[in-house]
Protein backbone atom coordinates (compact mmCIF):
# COMPACT_ATOMS: atom_id res chain seq x y z
CA UNK A 1 0.00 0.00 0.00
CA UNK A 2 2.91 2.31 0.88
CA UNK A 3 4.58 2.01 -2.68
CA UNK A 4 1.40 2.43 -4.34
CA UNK A 5 0.98 5.63 -2.76
CA UNK A 6 4.43 6.71 -3.52
CA UNK A 7 3.78 5.62 -7.43
CA UNK A 8 0.70 7.45 -6.98
CA UNK A 9 2.29 11.12 -5.51
CA UNK A 10 5.49 10.60 -8.08
CA UNK A 11 2.78 10.14 -11.39
CA UNK A 12 1.15 13.36 -9.63
CA UNK A 13 3.97 15.64 -9.52
CA UNK A 14 5.11 14.11 -12.77
CA UNK A 15 2.00 15.03 -14.50
CA UNK A 16 1.22 18.23 -12.69
CA UNK A 17 5.12 19.73 -13.64
CA UNK A 18 5.09 18.38 -16.91
CA UNK A 19 1.73 19.74 -17.85
CA UNK A 20 2.08 23.02 -16.32
CA UNK A 21 5.78 23.46 -17.85
CA UNK A 22 4.59 22.21 -21.72
CA UNK A 23 2.12 25.18 -21.27
CA UNK A 24 4.20 27.75 -19.12
CA UNK A 25 3.94 31.37 -20.75
CA UNK A 26 6.76 33.38 -22.17
CA UNK A 27 5.71 36.30 -21.25
CA UNK A 28 4.32 38.01 -18.24
CA UNK A 29 0.69 37.83 -18.26
CA UNK A 30 -0.60 40.92 -17.23
CA UNK A 31 0.54 44.21 -14.91
CA UNK A 32 0.30 42.18 -11.77
CA UNK A 33 3.04 40.08 -12.86
CA UNK A 34 4.83 43.20 -14.84
CA UNK A 35 5.03 44.55 -11.53
CA UNK A 36 5.31 41.64 -9.75
CA UNK A 37 8.85 41.19 -11.87
CA UNK A 38 9.44 45.06 -11.58
CA UNK A 39 9.67 44.00 -7.20
CA UNK A 40 12.72 41.27 -8.06
CA UNK A 41 14.81 44.45 -8.94
CA UNK A 42 13.41 47.15 -6.20
CA UNK A 43 10.35 46.10 -3.75
CA UNK A 44 8.10 49.43 -3.10
CA UNK A 45 4.60 48.85 -2.82
CA UNK A 46 4.09 52.60 -2.64
CA UNK A 47 4.87 52.84 -6.49
CA UNK A 48 2.88 48.83 -7.05
CA UNK A 49 6.14 46.95 -7.14
CA UNK A 50 4.25 45.18 -6.45
CA UNK A 51 0.70 46.63 -5.47
CA UNK A 52 -0.37 46.95 -1.80
CA UNK A 53 0.23 45.09 0.66
CA UNK A 54 3.01 43.72 -0.95
CA UNK A 55 3.51 40.07 -0.73
CA UNK A 56 6.66 39.92 0.85
CA UNK A 57 7.82 36.65 0.70
CA UNK A 58 6.58 35.58 -2.53
CA UNK A 59 8.68 38.65 -4.07
CA UNK A 60 11.70 37.16 -2.09
CA UNK A 61 11.21 33.20 -3.30
CA UNK A 62 10.78 35.24 -7.21
CA UNK A 63 14.42 36.70 -6.24
CA UNK A 64 15.80 33.60 -4.98
CA UNK A 65 14.59 31.92 -8.28
CA UNK A 66 15.55 34.73 -10.51
CA UNK A 67 19.60 34.38 -9.06
CA UNK A 68 19.83 30.84 -11.11
CA UNK A 69 17.53 31.58 -13.95
CA UNK A 70 18.22 35.85 -14.56
CA UNK A 71 14.62 35.56 -16.42
CA UNK A 72 11.67 36.90 -14.00
CA UNK A 73 9.05 35.68 -15.76
CA UNK A 74 10.52 32.12 -16.15
CA UNK A 75 11.35 32.28 -12.23
CA UNK A 76 7.39 32.90 -11.23
CA UNK A 77 6.24 30.69 -13.66
CA UNK A 78 8.39 27.82 -11.57
CA UNK A 79 7.80 29.53 -8.29
CA UNK A 80 3.62 28.79 -9.78
CA UNK A 81 4.92 25.13 -11.14
CA UNK A 82 6.47 24.18 -7.94
CA UNK A 83 3.24 25.21 -5.37
CA UNK A 84 0.95 23.39 -8.27
CA UNK A 85 2.96 20.43 -7.37
CA UNK A 86 2.81 20.65 -3.38
CA UNK A 87 -0.57 21.80 -3.52
CA UNK A 88 -1.53 18.50 -5.80
CA UNK A 89 0.49 16.46 -2.57
CA UNK A 90 -1.43 17.92 0.06
CA UNK A 91 -4.78 17.11 -1.46
CA UNK A 92 -4.33 13.62 -2.26
CA UNK A 93 -2.72 13.18 1.24
CA UNK A 94 -5.75 14.79 2.49
CA UNK A 95 -8.46 12.99 1.02
CA UNK A 96 -6.46 9.40 1.54
CA UNK A 97 -6.67 10.72 5.16
CA UNK A 98 -10.60 11.86 5.23
CA UNK A 99 -11.57 8.70 2.72
CA UNK A 100 -9.65 6.62 0.92
CA UNK A 101 -7.26 5.70 -1.71
CA UNK A 102 -9.66 5.89 -4.28
CA UNK A 103 -10.94 9.26 -3.56
CA UNK A 104 -7.46 10.41 -3.14
CA UNK A 105 -6.59 9.48 -6.82
CA UNK A 106 -10.16 11.13 -7.82
CA UNK A 107 -9.32 14.76 -5.77
CA UNK A 108 -5.74 14.70 -6.95
CA UNK A 109 -6.83 13.88 -10.84
CA UNK A 110 -9.42 17.23 -10.52
CA UNK A 111 -6.94 19.20 -9.34
CA UNK A 112 -4.49 18.16 -12.19
CA UNK A 113 -7.12 18.48 -14.63
CA UNK A 114 -8.75 21.68 -13.49
CA UNK A 115 -8.73 24.64 -16.26
CA UNK A 116 -8.54 27.28 -13.41
CA UNK A 117 -6.06 25.51 -11.33
CA UNK A 118 -3.73 24.92 -14.74
CA UNK A 119 -3.86 28.35 -15.86
CA UNK A 120 -2.56 29.72 -13.11
CA UNK A 121 0.00 26.99 -12.88
CA UNK A 122 1.63 28.99 -16.06
CA UNK A 123 1.53 31.85 -15.20
CA UNK A 124 3.77 34.55 -13.25
CA UNK A 125 1.24 35.19 -10.27
CA UNK A 126 0.64 34.54 -6.88
CA UNK A 127 -2.09 32.28 -6.55
CA UNK A 128 -1.10 29.01 -7.04
CA UNK A 129 1.10 30.10 -3.85
CA UNK A 130 -1.87 30.59 -1.84
CA UNK A 131 -3.79 27.36 -2.98
CA UNK A 132 -0.16 25.33 -1.80
CA UNK A 133 -0.39 27.14 1.41
CA UNK A 134 -4.08 26.97 1.93
CA UNK A 135 -4.40 23.61 1.14
CA UNK A 136 -0.83 22.65 3.94
CA UNK A 137 -2.39 25.09 6.83
CA UNK A 138 -6.20 22.65 5.95
CA UNK A 139 -3.92 19.75 6.45
CA UNK A 140 -1.92 21.09 9.22
CA UNK A 141 -5.38 22.15 11.50
CA UNK A 142 -7.32 18.59 10.73
CA UNK A 143 -4.07 17.02 12.26
CA UNK A 144 -4.02 18.98 15.02
CA UNK A 145 -7.58 18.80 15.79
CA UNK A 146 -7.00 14.85 15.15
CA UNK A 147 -4.35 15.30 18.30
CA UNK A 148 -1.08 15.18 16.24
CA UNK A 149 1.54 16.84 18.82
CA UNK A 150 3.66 18.57 16.09
CA UNK A 151 1.46 19.78 13.92
CA UNK A 152 0.13 22.59 15.90
CA UNK A 153 3.32 24.77 16.09
CA UNK A 154 3.72 23.56 11.88
CA UNK A 155 -0.02 25.18 11.20
CA UNK A 156 1.55 28.62 13.48
CA UNK A 157 4.58 28.99 10.93
CA UNK A 158 2.78 27.91 7.67
CA UNK A 159 0.28 30.24 8.24
CA UNK A 160 2.28 33.28 9.16
CA UNK A 161 4.58 32.31 6.20
CA UNK A 162 1.02 32.43 3.87
CA UNK A 163 0.30 35.94 5.29
CA UNK A 164 3.83 36.98 3.94
CA UNK A 165 2.70 35.41 0.30
CA UNK A 166 -0.86 36.97 0.16
CA UNK A 167 -1.42 38.87 3.46
CA UNK A 168 -5.21 38.41 2.68
CA UNK A 169 -4.76 34.51 3.62
CA UNK A 170 -4.16 35.38 7.27
CA UNK A 171 -7.72 36.70 7.33
CA UNK A 172 -9.62 34.21 5.34
CA UNK A 173 -7.89 31.27 6.81
CA UNK A 174 -7.91 32.85 10.77
CA UNK A 175 -11.27 31.28 11.45
CA UNK A 176 -10.02 27.61 10.63
CA UNK A 177 -7.13 28.19 12.29
CA UNK A 178 -9.23 29.39 15.31
CA UNK A 179 -11.71 26.44 14.92
CA UNK A 180 -8.31 23.84 15.28
CA UNK A 181 -7.42 25.53 18.63
CA UNK A 182 -10.62 25.06 20.14
CA UNK A 183 -10.79 21.98 18.73
CA UNK A 184 -7.02 21.00 20.31
CA UNK A 185 -6.12 23.62 23.06
CA UNK A 186 -2.99 21.58 24.26
CA UNK A 187 -1.31 22.66 21.19
CA UNK A 188 -3.21 26.44 21.40
CA UNK A 189 -0.18 27.83 22.70
CA UNK A 190 2.81 26.55 20.54
CA UNK A 191 0.71 27.06 17.43
CA UNK A 192 -0.04 30.92 18.34
CA UNK A 193 3.34 31.63 19.12
CA UNK A 194 4.87 29.54 16.15
CA UNK A 195 2.17 32.76 13.64
CA UNK A 196 3.30 35.57 15.55
CA UNK A 197 7.27 34.47 15.79
CA UNK A 198 6.56 33.79 11.93
CA UNK A 199 4.92 37.22 11.42
CA UNK A 200 7.31 39.09 13.24
CA UNK A 201 10.13 37.86 11.64
CA UNK A 202 9.08 39.30 7.95
CA UNK A 203 6.91 41.99 8.90
CA UNK A 204 9.58 44.39 10.09
CA UNK A 205 11.81 43.73 7.36
CA UNK A 206 9.08 44.53 4.47
CA UNK A 207 8.36 47.76 6.20
CA UNK A 208 11.53 48.63 6.32
CA UNK A 209 11.64 47.78 2.74
CA UNK A 210 8.95 49.62 2.11
CA UNK A 211 10.42 52.41 3.13
CA UNK A 212 8.68 52.98 6.48
CA UNK A 213 5.62 51.61 8.17
CA UNK A 214 3.93 55.58 7.11
CA UNK A 215 4.58 54.99 3.40
CA UNK A 216 3.70 51.10 3.63
CA UNK A 217 0.04 51.75 5.28
CA UNK A 218 -0.65 55.32 3.07
CA UNK A 219 -0.12 52.86 0.08
CA UNK A 220 -2.28 50.21 1.79
CA UNK A 221 -5.13 52.84 2.41
CA UNK A 222 -4.97 54.40 -0.62
CA UNK A 223 -5.58 51.02 -2.80
CA UNK A 224 -8.23 49.83 -0.26
CA UNK A 225 -10.24 53.61 -0.94
CA UNK A 226 -10.08 53.44 -4.79
CA UNK A 227 -10.90 49.91 -5.68
CA UNK A 228 -12.54 47.12 -3.03
CA UNK A 229 -14.11 49.49 -0.47
CA UNK A 230 -16.22 51.28 -3.26
CA UNK A 231 -18.46 48.35 -3.75
CA UNK A 232 -19.25 46.60 -0.76
CA UNK A 233 -22.51 45.30 0.77
CA UNK A 234 -22.06 48.54 2.65
CA UNK A 235 -21.91 50.80 0.48
CA UNK A 236 -23.29 49.59 -2.68
CA UNK A 237 -25.95 48.20 -4.77
CA UNK A 238 -26.80 44.42 -3.01
CA UNK A 239 -26.87 43.46 -7.03
CA UNK A 240 -22.80 43.46 -6.53
CA UNK A 241 -23.22 41.22 -4.03
CA UNK A 242 -25.58 38.98 -6.07
CA UNK A 243 -23.58 39.32 -8.94
CA UNK A 244 -20.10 37.98 -7.38
CA UNK A 245 -21.93 35.38 -6.22
CA UNK A 246 -22.90 34.02 -9.40
CA UNK A 247 -19.47 34.65 -10.47
CA UNK A 248 -18.26 32.42 -7.70
CA UNK A 249 -20.23 29.53 -8.65
CA UNK A 250 -19.19 30.00 -12.37
CA UNK A 251 -15.92 30.30 -11.40
CA UNK A 252 -16.61 26.82 -8.91
CA UNK A 253 -17.90 25.06 -11.91
CA UNK A 254 -14.56 26.42 -14.11
CA UNK A 255 -12.08 25.08 -11.70
CA UNK A 256 -14.09 21.74 -11.27
CA UNK A 257 -14.75 21.04 -14.92
CA UNK A 258 -16.67 18.32 -16.21
CA UNK A 259 -16.14 16.69 -12.63
CA UNK A 260 -18.64 19.36 -11.18
CA UNK A 261 -21.38 17.37 -12.57
CA UNK A 262 -20.39 14.12 -10.08
CA UNK A 263 -22.39 15.39 -6.86
CA UNK A 264 -25.40 15.20 -9.44
CA UNK A 265 -25.09 11.35 -9.02
CA UNK A 266 -25.24 11.66 -5.06
CA UNK A 267 -29.08 13.23 -5.42
CA UNK A 268 -31.68 11.35 -3.84
CA UNK A 269 -28.93 9.26 -1.65
CA UNK A 270 -28.29 9.65 2.03
CA UNK A 271 -25.01 11.70 2.42
CA UNK A 272 -25.13 12.37 6.51
CA UNK A 273 -21.10 12.28 6.15
CA UNK A 274 -19.01 13.16 9.30
CA UNK A 275 -20.12 16.19 11.27
CA UNK A 276 -16.75 16.81 12.34
CA UNK A 277 -15.49 17.32 9.31
CA UNK A 278 -18.57 19.23 7.38
CA UNK A 279 -17.54 21.79 10.50
CA UNK A 280 -13.76 21.64 9.90
CA UNK A 281 -14.80 22.63 6.00
CA UNK A 282 -17.16 24.93 6.78
CA UNK A 283 -14.77 27.07 8.67
CA UNK A 284 -12.01 26.60 5.78
CA UNK A 285 -15.01 27.61 3.23
CA UNK A 286 -16.96 30.20 4.31
CA UNK A 287 -14.91 33.10 5.48
CA UNK A 288 -13.48 33.32 1.87
CA UNK A 289 -16.79 33.23 0.44
CA UNK A 290 -18.70 35.57 2.61
CA UNK A 291 -15.68 37.98 2.01
CA UNK A 292 -15.56 37.31 -2.02
CA UNK A 293 -19.61 37.80 -1.99
CA UNK A 294 -20.13 40.18 0.36
CA UNK A 295 -16.75 42.43 -0.17
CA UNK A 296 -14.57 42.46 -2.73
CA UNK A 297 -14.04 39.51 -5.48
CA UNK A 298 -12.59 41.14 -9.21
CA UNK A 299 -14.72 39.79 -11.65
CA UNK A 300 -12.18 39.13 -14.64
CA UNK A 301 -10.05 37.51 -11.90
CA UNK A 302 -11.02 33.80 -11.11
CA UNK A 303 -7.80 33.21 -9.15
CA UNK A 304 -9.29 34.61 -5.56
CA UNK A 305 -10.54 31.57 -5.50
CA UNK A 306 -7.71 28.75 -5.84
CA UNK A 307 -7.69 29.48 -1.74
CA UNK A 308 -10.21 27.18 -1.83
CA UNK A 309 -8.74 24.76 -4.32
CA UNK A 310 -8.11 22.28 -1.69
CA UNK A 311 -11.41 21.73 0.19
CA UNK A 312 -13.24 22.42 -3.26
CA UNK A 313 -11.35 18.95 -4.41
CA UNK A 314 -12.00 17.56 -1.04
Amino acid sequence: MLSRRNLDLAALVAALAGSRFVFRSRYLYDLDSVNFALALRRFDPSVHQPHPPGYFLYVWMGRLLNLVFHDANLSLVLLSIGASCGAGIVIYRMALAWFGLAEARFAALVFLFSPLAWFHGTVALTYSVEAFFSALTGYLCWRMVEGSAGSAWAAGFVLGLSAGVRPSSLVLLAPLFLFSLRKAPKGAKSAAAALLLTIAAWFPAMLAASGGWRRYFDALLSLWRVVPSRTTVFNSSPANSIARALTILLIALLFAGVSALAPLAAVGRSCAGDPGKKSFTLFWTAPALCFFTFVYLKFVNSGYLLLLAAPFCL
